[in-house]
């Protein structure tokens, strides 16, 4: 006997024969890309995978250390078990982070666009500093300027300031359950006739989440996973 429930209505993507070719794929087979420089590892476990983001994370930072230039990241808020891993090691190893240049790549914001304030306890800059920046011995973190948060002030220049930096060497990112990546869910793109409508709604709000009649947006400051 099968049990095959239809998919949520709420997902966007609604095509049961992809889904189930997507299902199939094999462990072996989800490695395999045809682009040879985008390169995909399985790692089964969480505290692993926790640790290897956090390697990652300290590595950019002292490579950059070491070629005598800034390190720029953009930062996502979920996962964040990371964070306090490699600012432990950080501190092990008394890393100094001066040249490290931060942009958390979104924000909360209520219905007129505003953005939560940064010390309001559910901002995603209260978590960063609660799970990373606040960790970093006071001698060791960032400039306190060299830490970029996406607001209302700031959200129509916030790509051109990434820019200014000569770009960033690394975005990392957490993919949300049904695919939404930083907030933007894939039922967004019927929102836009064009392209350029689209280019042009980013413009208004990129990186900056606002609420929506329809509640398309989640995600959660203590995301672990």
């Amino acid at each position: 006997m099968t049990f095959m429930p239809a998919l949520a209505k709420f997902i966007d993507f609604q095509d049961p024969a992809e889904c189930a070719r997507v299902r199939a794929i094999t462990r072996e087979q989800i490695t395999n890309h045809p682009n040879p420089d985008f390169n995909i590892r399985v790692i089964d476990s969480t505290e692993i995978f926790y640790s290897e983001f956090a390697l990652d994370i300290v590595g950019r930072i002292v490579q950059a250390a070491e070629e005598g230039r800034n390190c720029v990241l953009i930062l996502p808020v979920g996962p964040v078990p990371q964070y306090e891993i490699a600012a432990a090691i950080i501190n092990r190893l008394r890393i100094d982070c001066k040249h490290l240049i931060t942009f958390n790549m979104d924000e909360y914001a209520d219905e007129n666009g505003q953005t939560a304030p940064a010390d309001w306890e559910g901002s995603f800059a209260t978590a960063m500093r609660a799970s990373f920046f606040g960790k970093i011995d006071p001698e060791l973190r960032p400039k306190e300027e060299n830490i970029h948060f996406p607001n209302s002030d700031n959200i129509n220049d916030y790509s051109d300031m990434i820019a200014a930096t000569g770009g960033a060497d690394c975005c990392y990112g957490g993919i949300g359950w049904c695919g939404h990546i930083a907030f933007w869910e894939s039922s967004l793109g019927h929102n836009y006739d064009s392209l350029y409508a689209e280019r042009a709604a980013l413009v208004r709000r990129r990186l900056v989440v606002g609420a929506t009649e329809g509640g398309d947006y989640c995600s959660s400051r203590h995301s672990r996973g």
